[in-house]
């Protein structure tokens, strides 16, 4: 009987450090959110805007260039020699090919710019979400969308985006300044 104290003893030991030691404080993210409303990423998706709506322009100039090429093509066809009409259609195909070729690369740039400049958008804020984990006694973050339930004072996402308003507000002053 005695044996069987000491095993409860121990086991209610266990049972209140174990939750004493796993009191870690854990909130949670939403980094697209931070991405979509802070100013600085905000800036982000207006310089990707702007880029985007040059390049469909410059594919949209091009296309109508092939289409008054193609027309010239068929207007030529009844008055042009089977050898002339030949050479215009290896041309204009030639210049399909080098159109599509031009507009995967355009694609295959703009995709590789929007990445490049979301992951500089996080390695500029992963140090901003580090300094708010020690000033509030943070162990872990989580992203929200991974979250099933979760208290909503345990969301961290606007001030997460209040941060990075003020500290992309005052590198600019300072950039400004030199």
């Amino acid at each position: 009987m005695k044996l069987y104290k000491y095993f409860l003893l121990l086991i209610f030991y266990i049972s209140f450090t174990s939750y004493s030691i796993s009191a870690e404080k854990t909130v949670f993210l939403d980094i697209d959110f931070v991405l979509n409303n802070s100013n600085y990423g905000k800036s982000i998706y207006s310089r990707l805007e702007e880029l985007n709506k040059k390049n469909f322009n410059n594919l949209v100039k091009m296309e109508k260039d092939l289409e008054k090429k193609k027309k010239s093509i068929d207007v030529s066809k009844n008055i042009s020699t089977k050898e002339n009409l030949d050479q215009q259609i290896s041309l204009f195909n030639q210049d399909v090919k080098n159109f599509r070729s031009e507009k995967s690369k355009i694609l295959k740039n703009f995709e590789l710019k929007k990445k490049n400049e979301i992951d500089n958008f996080l390695v500029k804020v992963n140090p901003i979400v580090q300094d708010y984990m020690k000033a509030n006694s943070i162990s872990i973050v989580l992203p929200k969308n991974q979250i099933f339930m979760g208290n909503v004072n345990m969301d961290i996402t606007n001030d997460i985006i209040e941060l990075v308003n003020k500290i992309v507000k005052w590198w600019k002053n300072l950039i400004k300044n030199k």
